[in-house]
C-alpha cells in the first residue's frame, strides 16, 4: 500500500454522464483509491452535473468516506481519499487534462486518470500504482480493458506493443512536473488525447533527444475496470456509435498531424498549436500529399476535414476550473 509520504491522486474526467452513473464511478473509485490522498472529479461543460454531485456530497453521511459502513474495517485502512469536485466551463477533455496538470495537480507522486463512466476494479489502482512506482524506466502506466467485443484483441495488443488507455492510466509526478515546467499542453479540441499523451511519454517528452521507447509506459496485464455495455436496441447507443465513428475519422487526421510534429520533424511537445483544428490544418497545408494518401484509403477523411475547418474555435484562454466541493476549500493556485 501507498504511504502518506508518497501520496497519490485520482482524476475523474466527466462530461455527459448521468448523475447515477457518475455516482457509481465515484463509489468504486473510493474503494480502489484507498491509497490515494485525493480524488478530483473534473466535470467539463456541465455545471448542472457538477453541482448535483456536490449536493450529494453535502448530504452524504459523514462516516461514509471513512469506514464505508464496515465496523470490522481495520483502523489503519479507515481513511478514504478526500473528494474535490471541479466545474470546468469548456466541454473538452484535452482542456481538462491541461487544467489538471497546470492548475490543480498538487505535487502527488503518482496521478491516475479515469473516465466518468468507468468503475474501477477494487485492486486496480494498487496493482498499477505499485508496478509503475517499482519501474524506474516508466514515466506512466496503463491498465487494460476486459469488457467489450474488441477488449481481448486490444488487451493482447497493448501487452505486446504497449499503449495508453484513457479509461484507466497514470503518470508519475516527476513527469507531470516537467510538463508543467516546460508548458506542455494538449491542443484544445483534441479527440485523440490518449494517443498524444502516450506519445509524449514514449518520447520521454522530448523527441529531439529521445527515440520512441515503449518501456516508458508500463502496461499492467490485469489492472482493469468495468463499463456498461452498449445496447444496440437503444437509439441513444446507436447514435453514440455513429458519432464515435465520425470522431474516429477525425482522430486519424489528428494522429497523422501530431506524428508529423513529433516523429518526422522531432519538434518539442510545447510547440504544438494551441488547438487541434490549427494542428490538423497546419499539417494538411504543409503535407497535402500525405493527406491525399490518407483520404484515398478512408472515405470519411474529407468530410472530417471539412467539419474541422468549419468548427467554432474554442476560447483562446479557457476559463479556469471552479471548485464546487468542498465549498469552503480554497481555489486552485
Amino acid at each position: 500500500m501507498n504511504t502518506t509520504r508518497h501520496p497519490w491522486a485520482l482524476v475523474v474526467f466527466a462530461c455527459r454522464e448521468s448523475l447515477p452513473q457518475l455516482r457509481q464511478t465515484l463509489d468504486s473509485a473510493r474503494v480502489s483509491a484507498s491509497a490515494c490522498s485525493v480524488i478530483h472529479v473534473l466535470v467539463n461543460g456541465n455545471p448542472a452535473l457538477a453541482h448535483a454531485l456536490a449536493d450529494e456530497q453535502t448530504r452524504r453521511p459523514a462516516h461514509s468516506d471513512h469506514s464505508n459502513g464496515d465496523p470490522d474495517r481495520p483502523s489503519h485502512m479507515a481513511q478514504r481519499p478526500t473528494v474535490h469536485i471541479w466545474s470546468i466551463p469548456l466541454a473538452d477533455k484535452a482542456n481538462a487534462w491541461n487544467q489538471y496538470i497546470h492548475q490543480i495537480w498538487a505535487g502527488e507522486t503518482l496521478a491516475f486518470f479515469i473516465d466518468g463512466y468507468v468503475r474501477l476494479n477494487a485492486d486496480a489502482i494498487g496493482l498499477l500504482g505499485n508496478a509503475v512506482e517499482a519501474n524506474a524506466q516508466a514515466l506512466g502506466g496503463t491498465g487494460v480493458p476486459t469488457m467489450g467485443r474488441s477488449a481481448k484483441a486490444l488487451r493482447e495488443n497493448m501487452i505486446i506493443n504497449t499503449g495508453f488507455h484513457g479509461n484507466f492510466c497514470c503518470i508519475k509526478g516527476d513527469t507531470l512536473g516537467r510538463m508543467r515546467d516546460e508548458k506542455i499542453r494538449l491542443p484544445v479540441g483534441l479527440y485523440r488525447t490518449d494517443s498524444l499523451m502516450g506519445a509524449f511519454l514514449c518520447y520521454g517528452l522530448d523527441p529531439a533527444r529521445h527515440v520512441w521507447e515503449d518501456f516508458r509506459i508500463h502496461v499492467h496485464p490485469t489492472a482493469s475496470w468495468q463499463i456498461d455495455p452498449a445496447r444496440w436496441w437503444r437509439p441513444q447507443d446507436v447514435l453514440a456509435h455513429v458519432k464515435r465513428t465520425f470522431r474516429q475519422s477525425r482522430g486519424k487526421l489528428e494522429n497523422a498531424a501530431f506524428a508529423d510534429h513529433l516523429a518526422n520533424r522531432q519538434c518539442a511537445p510545447a510547440a504544438l498549436p494551441d488547438t487541434a483544428q490549427a494542428m490538423v490544418l497546419e499539417w494538411v497545408s504543409r503535407c497535402p500529399e500525405d493527406f491525399n494518401r490518407l483520404a484515398q484509403g478512408y472515405w470519411l477523411m474529407k468530410p472530417a476535414l471539412a467539419a474541422l475547418r468549419s468548427a467554432c474555435l474554442p476560447p483562446t484562454v479557457p476559463l479556469a476550473p471552479t471548485l464546487v466541493w468542498p465549498h469552503a476549500a480554497p481555489t486552485a493556485h
